[in-house]
């Protein structure tokens, strides 16, 4: 899972995640369409936290990091907590139901790096942040 390290992840390799668990959230997060991105989420997922960076338009960007303890079902429920190392001060915590999360997950490992950016830090998706600052529902909630 050499993928996980790009996201400031814990070092130690993740387990790879139970195919029984892969198909209990497979029909929650299109993993029929997306099985790879399912199983690397899942294996972070399990690691609890990720480093990530909020781009911003037209220039900036945000570095954060959300921890989570997960729910073990798909809609039992996440206690998720994102920081902004950079504003100490700011802060969110939220529920999710937990396949709302492997979904933001997902999305964020799909991302490509495109040039010049050279950080591999990834960002959750548009839907995460539209939730978060807007109220807006995810897709497919």
């Amino acid at each position: 899972m050499g993928r996980l390290s790009r996201f400031g992840a814990s070092p130690s390799p993740s387990p790879s995640p139970d195919p029984a668990q892969v198909a209990l959230y497979a029909p929650y997060c299109d993993g029929v369409l997306r099985d790879t991105w399912l199983i690397q989420a899942l294996a972070l997922l399990a690691v609890g936290e990720i480093e990530g960076l909020r781009r911003l338009r037209p220039q900036g960007e945000h570095p954060f990091l959300l921890r989570w303890r997960a729910g073990l079902a798909p809609q039992e429920t996440s206690f998720c907590e994102l920081r902004f190392p950079e504003a100490p001060e700011l802060g969110y915590s939220f529920e999710r139901p937990t396949h709302e999360l492997v979904r933001w997950l997902m999305d964020l490992l799909a991302q490509p790096l495109i040039p010049p950016c050279t950080d591999p830090r990834g960002d959750l998706p548009e839907t995460f942040w539209r939730w978060l600052l807007l109220g807006e529902l995810p897709t497919g909630a």
